[in-house]
């Protein structure tokens, strides 16, 4: 399967004597939900500006969509990567919701039909529905968030880059971006969570990449990343509260509550 972005030996820094990343390199496939994860101040925004060409590298090279991102507009990279900021004030700048969300499908090759189509699936699908004629920086803080996630599913990109869009956000909204996040995987389409919250990355992601000063030191299965005490040590997080419970109970790693049912229900039977 050709990856959808490939780092190679990337290299870059703010003063490039002072690299904040070096030496990273891997690739993202359709269909994959990769978590981004690391202290404060390892990268990982700066990363995540790398794979949507807002920055560019000092050294080493990015592909996206097979192409060389070093000879493409940041347009171009735009057709096939989305981006949600993790503060939404940053990226929206339309009067209404309505025209925030319809902009990028307006930008692409589309019939009218087909971006009206577009635009009321991203509507219904994150519950904005009854908000389209207010302004976006009117809304709370969560709403916005759904903003931005709607903008960017609108135009159904290759790749969506999502920087702590979870957060701040009640259990209500976070089973939505879950169910959002799942059907963009579903569709083939890959998401980059870069994320401080351990339990959504269990939940969600398939592959964890651990960042530590600059340096891209974890590259495994969420379910492998979060089952290695020393794995997590490395890139200064925390295993999840139900992968603990699970490995006090001497059972196998569980990343959702109803895996931990499941492995507690064939215990039980067993023991029977």
């Amino acid at each position: 399967m050709t990856p959808i972005l490939t780092l190679d030996a990337v290299r870059f820094g703010y003063d490039p004597e002072k690299p904040v990343l070096r030496d990273i390199a891997f690739s993202i496939h359709p269909g994959e939900v990769v978590a981004v994860v690391g202290r404060n101040g390892a990268g990982k925004s700066t990363m995540l500006r790398l794979l949507n060409g807002l920055l560019r590298p000092d050294a080493g090279s990015v592909r996206t969509a097979g192409k060389d991102a070093a000879k493409l507009k940041v347009s171009e990279i735009a057709a096939h990567v989305g981006t949600v900021f993790q503060a939404p004030e940053q990226q929206i700048f339309n009067a209404t919701v309505q025209t925030e969300i319809a902009f990028g499908p307006a930008q692409q090759c589309l019939s009218s039909e087909e971006q009206q189509a577009r635009i009321d699936d991203a509507v219904a699908r994150t519950g904005l529905g009854e908000v389209l004629e207010m302004h976006p920086l009117d809304l709370d803080a969560a709403m916005r968030r759904f903003v931005a996630v709607a903008s960017v599913i609108a135009c159904r990109p290759d790749l969506m880059l999502f920087d702590e869009a979870q957060r701040g956000l009640d259990a209500t909204r976070r089973s939505l971006l879950g169910g959002i996040i799942a059907e963009e995987k579903a569709a083939g389409r890959a998401i980059v969570l870069v994320c401080h919250d351990m339990d959504f990355v269990a939940a969600h992601a398939d592959r964890v990449l651990g960042l530590a000063e600059g340096r891209l030191v974890v590259d495994a299965p969420v379910a492998e990343f979060f089952s290695d005490a020393a794995a997590t040590r490395a890139v200064s997080v925390e295993q999840p509260g139900i992968v603990t419970l699970s490995q006090a109970l001497d059972l196998p790693v569980a990343l959702q509550a109803p895996d931990l049912v499941l492995a507690l229900r064939k215990r039980l039977k067993g023991g029977a």
